[in-house]
């Protein structure tokens, strides 16, 4: 399931001050999360920033906009309970409490739209609030959602100039790939295993598998447009037969279902495919063909700084 917008916390988060009575933050998002539904992996989800999950972000802006209105009190550092007011606003909206329900209260509908327009957005963007937890939901998710997106074109171009590339100078982006995930004791050594040929029919080289050379990976790389077949994979491993235990075979196109089948059950060999797709999102992650244009920092406000003492 989607991990649910910051708005559907507010009455759970109501529900557990009214039931177990003053809790800490920290105890308040742990049994939120205990009863959300969401399975561990949706829970593990990070914003972009990595500080938080998705979903504790999303209940830290909960609870800052609950007590913005007045439906919660905070009793000490980090410390919270419910108010009068949100008890009675439990007790009105006994399913689900919406934004458009917090902006019927006069000081937050006074926060959150200070230029004094009813039509002012939902998003927690709105409010330039200093009690958030860790930025703002629309404008990080927005910023992460920009940036997979953005990704998604740049990796688009590469595929398509992949395909373009002489076989020669893709061997030597692979050589750089190789080069780049740490792999070969030196630059020299893995230009010379790939550029120089092995003599093997299916295999383009062989390189140190870390930099003491206490293992070997054999290497077959094939700039194709066409779908990479059992055959050509059963041709690569005949090749090394023997004398190594991993190879990895690298195309710019794709591999048929049945040669992934083949790699999957092979006995006493790994063989790691990597094809179109994967090779441009690893090119991207190491920096191999792409270049950052800017970077954007992102600031919160320590919310246990200024809670100190109180």
């Amino acid at each position: 399931m989607a991990i649910p917008p910051f708005q559907h916390f507010f009455r759970p988060f109501l529900a557990l001050l009214a039931r177990d009575g003053e809790l800490h933050i920290r105890d308040v998002k742990a049994r939120l999360e205990a009863s959300s539904g969401l399975s561990p992996a949706e829970l593990a989800q990070r914003v972009p920033s990595g500080l938080f999950t998705v979903a504790e972000h999303r209940m830290g802006w909960a609870r800052t906009y609950l007590f913005k209105a007045g439906l919660t009190e905070r009793v000490s550092r980090g410390k919270y309970r419910i108010s009068e007011s949100g008890r009675k606003m439990l007790d009105a909206h006994p399913s689900e409490i919406s934004l458009k329900d917090l902006r019927a209260i006069p000081q937050f509908y006074e926060w959150i739209s200070p230029s004094g327009d009813p039509q002012a957005s939902d998003s927690p963007a709105a409010p330039s609030s200093s009690d958030a937890d860790g930025g703002t939901e629309s404008m990080d998710e927005a910023m992460a959602s920009f940036e997979i997106a953005l990704r998604k074109l740049v990796e688009e171009e590469l595929g398509r100039r992949l395909k373009e590339m002489t076989p020669t100078r893709f061997e030597f982006l692979v050589e750089q790939l190789v080069v780049k995930l740490g792999y070969g004791s030196s630059d020299d050594e893995v230009r010379r295993a790939l550029g120089g040929g092995h003599g093997d029919g299916g295999v383009d080289g062989v390189i140190n598998e870390d930099r003491l050379g206490l293992g070997q990976i054999y290497l077959q790389a094939k700039r194709w447009e066409n779908t990479v077949g059992r055959p050509e994979l059963q041709k690569f491993v005949g090749a090394i037969h023997g004398r190594a235990q991993k190879g990895v075979f690298i195309t710019s196109g794709d591999f048929s279902k049945d040669a992934r089948e083949y790699a999957r059950t092979l006995h006493n060999m790994k063989l790691r495919l990597i094809d179109g797709a994967e090779l441009v999102s690893l090119m991207v992650d190491c920096g191999l063909g792409v270049a950052e244009s800017r970077v954007y920092r992102q600031y919160r406000i320590d919310n246990d700084f200024f809670e100190e003492g109180e």
